[in-house]
């Protein structure tokens, strides 16, 4: 279907974007090739985080408008996989202003995404479609298993918790694995650490048990359950370690241009809820009171803001292409 459509365009370019020959130092010379990767489509699997939501394309996330009509316009701030599909020249069929033929960008992310909803979403893709060599696939996926766990099951006593978050984590490294072995090339991301966002706060404040520690060891299990899980040679699955980066803004917000208290607070009025919220719709600063003039690194209580988004989206596309896919 899509692959069939583009495998030419997909060979031009393939083909200008070989590099140069370089010479071997080891002994007896020779050269050898090396040629950028060039993906035919991208293949967005995960939860809301990654989703663009009908046909204006709408975020979870803080969205962009026009300065022309003041309207949403999909292409300003845009989420972590749209950057990566720029990158490549791709679009997704609801954000194509253009009118591009190519809308080889195909979300089949949900929203309240989990672990096994991805399982479905790939066992869904598979029984009418292969992946292949010339596919890029992302995934982004955990967030709203940390939380719902967290919500059913939290106590004083991790244990048992933190073993179910854990699992969920092995499982999900399976599917990454199996998507890599298929010949896909992958693009994986860790979740943020929940404990630092405006949910987490809230959370920590009701005084019956550490619970920003639990939210924190979640996440650190789920993480280190996937990352131990996938075959992380270099040459299949590139690896985007999302909770250093949030990690890093919270303790530095200045410098990632955010808001200082950006754990404690969040961007959209409740009167403008994901995935409705704009630039117009956001609160003041408040440290200051006034509108703010820096990001907020949180959109709502659990999802990022498009600051965060954009960091996403620049590291992501660094890892593809430093990764000899």
């Amino acid at each position: 279907m899509h692959f069939k459509k583009n495998l030419h365009r997909v060979v031009v370019r393939a083909v200008a974007g070989l590099a140069a020959v370089v010479a071997l130092a080891s002994c007896g010379g020779g050269t050898y090739q090396v040629s950028s990767f060039a993906p035919a489509r991208l293949l967005v699997f995960g939860d809301e985080s990654s989703h663009l939501v009908g046909s204006q394309a709408l975020k979870y996330s803080i969205n962009g408008l026009s300065t022309a009509t003041l309207q949403t316009d999909c292409t300003v701030n845009p989420i972590w996989t749209q950057t990566v599909a720029n990158a490549y020249g791709l679009v997704f069929s609801n954000c194509n202003l253009n009118a591009s033929p190519y809308a080889s960008a195909i979300d089949l992310a949900t929203f309240n995404g989990t672990v096994d909803d991805v399982v479905n979403q790939v066992a869904a893709f598979q029984a009418g479609d292969t992946f292949n060599s010339n596919d890029l696939v992302t995934i982004w996926v955990g967030m709203n298993d940390v939380i719902n766990e967290y919500k059913a099951n939290g106590s004083g006593d991790q244990s048992a918790v933190l073993a179910e978050i854990y699992a969920q984590g092995v499982k999900l490294g399976a599917v990454v694995n199996l998507i890599a072995n298929a010949g896909g090339k992958v693009l994986l991301l860790t979740i943020p650490d929940m404990s630092l966002s405006p949910f987490g706060y809230v959370e920590s404040q009701r005084g019956d048990f550490d619970r920003a520690a639990l939210l924190s060891n979640m996440t650190t299990q789920f993480n280190l359950g996937l990352r131990t899980h996938i075959v992380n040679d270099g040459s299949k699955i590139g690896l985007v370690l999302v909770d250093d980066l949030v990690r890093n803004a919270v303790n530095n917000p200045g410098g990632y241009g955010l808001i200082k208290l950006d754990n404690q607070t969040y961007g959209c009025l409740d009167s403008a809820p994901l995935p409705t919220c704009t630039t117009a719709t956001l609160r003041n600063d408040p440290s200051t009171g006034q509108p703010a003039t820096a990001g907020f690194l949180w959109a709502d209580a659990t999802h990022l803001g498009s600051v965060m988004q954009t960091q996403i989206g620049n590291q992501a596309v660094g890892r593809a292409r430093a990764n000899p896919f």
